[in-house]
């Protein structure tokens, strides 16, 4: 929803009390990127592999971030999650949409959010942004979404086949470094 809604929309949207929707996203934002936190954590200690820009900072972010165990939010939580998300470069982004985690810091960005943005554009992931990490999972999952479009491929006029065979091989090309600078979370 944060994607969606953009302030000059927002600042409007459900304003009747005193703070709007805005901080509903960013405590839904903060307890989402602490899961992703928590689930590449998770996956890092079953031995999960990590590459990319930025997979460094993902890794000290994974273990210093806390933990949602579960609790009753109280009202003051939003300006927590509020300063939670204001920690650039050290919070973490799940993007299913692209199979990758952006660890999101400002500077660095290629999705060119807006001035003094807590959160990418989710929609505006771009290749070779420095805030990428990708893990073997994502890895595979763009391995697997290139093997529809190349077997669809040899069932299809030539155009449309060429087309869909071109995107398979750049889903490969995108999975292929991955293999080749991929780190266990031991690694120096």
């Amino acid at each position: 929803m944060r994607t969606v809604l953009d302030a000059r929309t927002s600042s409007r949207y459900a304003t009747r009390g005193r703070s709007g929707i805005h901080s509903v996203l960013d405590v839904e934002t903060a307890l989402a990127t602490a899961d992703t936190a928590a689930r590449l954590r998770d996956q890092l200690a079953a031995g999960e592999r990590l590459s990319g820009p930025a997979a460094r900072r993902a890794l000290t972010a994974a273990t210093q971030a806390p933990r949602f165990e579960g609790r009753i939010v109280p009202r003051t939580f939003a300006t927590k999650a509020r300063t939670y998300l204001e920690r650039d470069g050290t919070v973490l982004f799940d993007n299913p949409d692209a199979l990758l985690i952006c660890a999101f810091k400002h500077d660095t960005a290629l999705c060119e959010p807006d001035s003094g943005a807590t959160a990418p554009r989710q929609y505006g992931c771009r290749p070779g942004c420095a805030n990428t990490v990708r893990t073997d999972t994502h890895a595979r999952q763009l391995r697997e979404s290139a093997s529809e479009p190349g077997q669809l491929a040899n069932r299809l006029p030539p155009p449309v086949a060429r087309r869909l065979r071109a995107n398979a091989d750049r889903l490969h090309d995108t999975a292929q470094p991955h293999d080749t600078t991929a780190q266990t979370a031991e690694a120096p």
